[in-house]
């Protein structure tokens, strides 16, 4: 018997969330969605080349859309809780597909931005299609697979920083900074920091610098006060370029300080941005496979 999809496992994964109430693993929940959806023990032993078992991958996804979707709440990495809205849909025994999920906003853009050729396409509403390879070549299935990876390994990156040492967030910030190749990078040691967290020194000498401003928000936005306090850093100090990074987001106003503050050139990371760059430039992120993918070289056949 083959091993229904992912999409097939969301019922199932929403009701053992239901019956339990509580924050629980991802992982901790396999064997009971397997109990649930009679799935034979030859099957659960079958594994990806990861070394992962067929059916925890399967799970893993249909968590992680359920969560993209809002009938699940992620409490830290791999750890969630079913929402009211999520036990509203589980009590009406609706069948939950990625079409059913797509009447939720979050899950909307959550799909747009790991296959943006999707807000140029019409889209069927087979439930027996995955959205996911909708109208796609298997070139952009394949990119599609990898954005929605990518997607999920920087929602780790900003859950986890969220949650750190704000001494350890500013330190990150400069590693940032130096691994884009702005320059060399220090942390600001006193107290009494100006309003700045970090300085990067563009040349040797120390000649050019660039200050830099690391607020570890959980969802607070950044108020305009504190942009104006770093812009008056800036000034104090004769430094025209700045960098202001967050976990979560800014202001309307503090945008708003920042466009205004002539003469002084400001750049603005947020929440969403900084864990893109980190996975980038490989902090916090490590490879995990890598896969030799050619394509037809006609030349070849040619004579020299």
């Amino acid at each position: 018997m083959a091993i229904p999809n992912y999409q097939d496992f969301m019922n199932p994964v929403l009701t053992i969330y239901a019956k339990s109430g509580d924050a629980i693993k991802r992982t901790d929940i396999v064997e009971s969605v397997a109990d649930l959806m009679r799935i034979s023990e030859n099957d659960r032993m079958q594994t990806v080349k990861s070394g992962e078992t067929v059916i925890s991958t399967r799970v893993h996804w249909a968590a992680y859309f359920l969560f993209r979707a809002g009938l699940l709440e992620r409490v830290d990495r791999g750890l969630y809780k079913i929402t009211a809205e999520g036990r509203k849909i589980e009590k009406s025994k609706a069948k939950i597909t990625d079409e059913f999920l797509r009447k939720y906003p979050s899950f909307v853009e959550f799909m747009n931005s790991s296959n943006p050729s999707a807000k140029h396409k019409k889209q069927k509403t087979s439930e027996k299609e995955s959205d996911l390879h909708i109208e796609t070549d298997p070139e952009e299935m394949l990119e599609t697979a990898i954005n929605g990876l990518n997607s999920v390994l920087e929602d780790d990156i900003l859950s986890k920083l969220k949650t750190i040492d704000p001494k350890r967030f500013e330190q990150i910030v400069v590693d940032l900074m130096e691994s884009m190749d702005y320059g060399v990078g220090s942390v600001t040691r006193y107290v009494a920091d100006g309003g700045v967290d970090g300085i990067i020194d563009e040349d040797e000498l120390g000649l050019s610098k660039i200050y830099l401003q690391a607020k570890r928000y959980a969802e607070s936005k950044v108020p305009e006060k504190e942009m104006r306090d770093f812009v008056g850093a800036m000034a104090t100090n004769n430094v025209s370029k700045g960098v202001f990074i967050t976990t979560s987001d800014f202001s309307d106003r503090a945008i708003n300080a920042a466009e205004k503050s002539h003469g002084y050139k400001i750049i603005l990371i947020n929440g969403k941005k900084l864990a893109e760059l980190m996975r980038k430039h490989g902090l916090g992120a490590k490879p995990k496979k890598n896969y030799d993918i050619k394509e037809f070289d006609a030349s070849y056949f040619e004579f020299a």
